[in-house]
C-alpha cells in the first residue's frame, strides 16, 4: 500500500495523520524509506513509518464515506463480552493498536456493553474513552460533519437505533 505526499491516513492509536513526504535514513547501515507522518491533532509531532512496514504498522487509508453506515450498523450488533479482566484489557488493547476501524469498534461496543452491567475500571474507562475518540475523529473527518453530531449516531447505534446514513452513503 502506497500513500501520497499530502493524504490522509489513520495511523494506529493516534487517529489521523497527514502523509508529509517519504524520507530517506540509514539505518545499521543500510538506507530505509520512511512515510512521515503529521498527526492533524498534533502540529508539532512527526511520526517516521517504514514504507515497507506500514500495513504491517496498521497504517491505513480512512474509512470510505459509503462504509460507514455498514460501521454504525456493526455497533449495533450484539457482542460477547470476556468476562476475565486481564483478557479484555489485553484484547481491547490489542484492537486499538491494529487500526482497523472496525476493531476499534468491536472495542468500544464490547465496553460499552460492558458498562450497562457494571461500572467500568479506570483504566477500562480510558480504553473505551479513546476507542470513541478515534471512531468520532475518522468519521467527522470523512462525513466533515461535527463531532456532537458523530457521537450521537455512534451513541444511537451503540443503543440499538437505526440511524439515518442514506446521506452518509452519498
Amino acid at each position: 500500500m502506497t500513500f501520497r505526499d499530502g493524504s490522509k491516513v489513520i495511523y494506529p492509536r493516534l487517529g489521523i495523520c497527514r502523509v508529509d513526504g517519504v524520507v530517506e535514513q540509514v539505518v545499521g547501515g543500510t538506507p530505509v524509506k520512511f512515510y512521515s507522518l503529521k498527526p492533524v491533532e498534533q502540529t508539532s509531532a512527526s511520526i517516521l513509518v517504514p514504507v515497507n512496514k506500514a500495513g504491517e504498522v496498521g497504517v491505513r487509508r480512512l474509512i470510505e464515506r459509503a462504509e460507514i453506515p455498514k460501521l454504525l450498523r456493526f455497533l449495533g450488533k450484539d457482542i460477547e463480552v470476556v468476562s476475565d479482566h486481564r483478557k479484555r484489557t489485553a484484547r481491547n488493547a490489542e484492537r486499538i493498536s491494529s487500526g482497523q476501524i472496525f476493531e476499534v469498534a468491536d472495542s468500544l461496543k464490547a465496553m460499552a456493553k460492558l458498562g450497562k452491567g457494571k461500572s467500568l475500571s479506570p483504566e477500562e474507562q480510558q480504553t473505551m474513552a479513546r476507542a470513541r475518540q478515534l471512531l468520532v475523529n475518522e468519521i467527522a473527518y470523512v462525513t466533515k460533519l461535527p463531532a456532537p453530531k458523530v457521537e450521537e449516531m455512534i451513541d444511537g447505534a451503540l443503543a440499538g437505533k437505526r440511524a439515518r446514513t442514506r446521506k452518509l452513503a452519498a
